[in-house]
């Protein structure tokens, strides 16, 4: 085996993500079907109907974009704080020489 791949093997974060998208590929395999599911949104009118795939792959889509989204606003909040003053260290009280 070549040594890249055998140091990208003991990545955990490789292992970690190999793993999530052998499962989303698991999901959207298993649940790719044709058939539609009913939405009932607004009373007294009629269902949307949606094949199974395009709800999984949209759940899938907005949940990208929200973390996205939510990283992008905390970084931008923690760096919009202004830098403190550094704090020098209290004096320590240790004799040791």
């Amino acid at each position: 085996m070549p040594v890249f791949l055998k140091n990208l093997l003991k990545d955990p974060k490789f292992d970690a993500a190999a793993i999530i998208v052998l499962w989303l590929a698991y999901v959207i395999g298993e649940n790719f079907r044709l058939e539609p599911i009913q939405f009932h949104l607004i009373p007294f009118r009629p269902p949307l109907q949606v094949p199974v795939s395009e709800v999984v792959i949209g759940a899938i889509i907005f949940g990208c974009l929200a973390t996205l989204a939510v990283q992008y606003y905390w970084r931008r909040r923690r760096s919009s704080k202004p830098i403190s003053e550094s704090v020098t260290a209290p004096a320590s009280s240790s004799t040791v020489a």
